[in-house]
């Protein structure tokens, strides 16, 4: 058995070395396609979960060939001089400079471990302990406001008269006017101040105006802070994150020191 597995293995190691070596340089109407730039592709293929095959080597050097012959096709119609292929060309050309700074100051500029964690601890504190869930119907006026108030009170349906009078967002139409587990501190004040003596279920006893306008406003209920529980959901975002921080700080900095010319003729 062991030696059926042995056997096995080196039939497979030598397929594998087989099929990379039937990779091999080529030219398409005297054009020269290196192994390099095979090997290139097939390795950015097999790192999103493909399997190196016969099949995939040859669909790379398919891939290459057509590429190669249309572009050639282009360049015998003379089509790199057409003004909206030089555009297209010069934008093609400018995104890979653009990118390629960027790559190069965050390589050189990495965040660190202890960054990425100070900024979890900041904005966990800035969070706060609490979270809420709150219902309400935002209107223009107190009267209106007041109105609904009394239907609610009366035994009137919150989430169905929220869903026909609520000027906030349509998701928040759609349900019912209820805003899922948040902090308070995300609020407008007058609007946490509406809820903040309230007991589970109870109603604001009279409409909160805001800047957006009244609120009839029902506490639905709170618990203890659970965003920020897990720092590893948290760390590939506030890396990523800090890195855009970091490089539009970087550009705001270029931007500044640049000399830049207007109503230039």
């Amino acid at each position: 058995m062991k030696t059926k597995f042995i056997a096995a293995a080196v039939l497979a190691a030598f397929a594998a070395t087989a099929a990379q070596a039937e990779v091999q340089s080529f030219k398409v109407n005297g054009q020269l396609v290196t192994k390099d730039q095979q090997e290139k592709i097939i390795k950015t293929l097999t790192s999103r979960g493909q399997a190196r095959t016969p099949q995939l080597e040859s669909q790379v050097r398919n891939r290459l060939t057509g590429e190669i012959v249309l572009q050639q096709e282009a360049e015998k119609l003379k089509l790199n001089r057409r003004q909206d292929v030089k555009e297209a060309i010069d934008a093609a050309r400018n995104a890979i400079l653009t990118n390629a700074a960027v790559n190069e100051y965050v390589k050189k500029n990495p965040v660190s471990d202890a960054d990425v964690k100070k900024l979890y601890e900041q904005e966990k504190t800035r969070w706060g302990s609490q979270e809420v869930s709150v219902r309400h119907i935002l209107v223009k006026d107190e009267a209106t406001a007041k109105k609904l108030l009394d239907q609610i009170k009366n035994g009137g349906d919150f989430a169905k008269l929220a869903r026909e009078n609520t000027l906030d967002t349509q998701a928040n139409k759609n349900a019912g006017g209820l805003i899922e587990w948040t902090s308070p501190r995300i609020f407008e004040p007058a609007f946490a101040e509406g809820f903040k003596n309230l007991k589970k279920g109870e109603l604001a006893p009279a409409p909160v105006k805001t800047s957006l306008g009244w609120h009839v406003m029902k506490l639905e209920d709170t618990r203890a802070a659970k965003r920020y529980s897990n720092y590893k959901e948290w760390e590939p975002v506030l890396r990523r994150a800090l890195v855009q921080q970091r490089v539009q700080a970087h550009v705001d900095d270029l931007v500044a020191q640049a000399k830049i010319q207007n109503n230039v003729k």
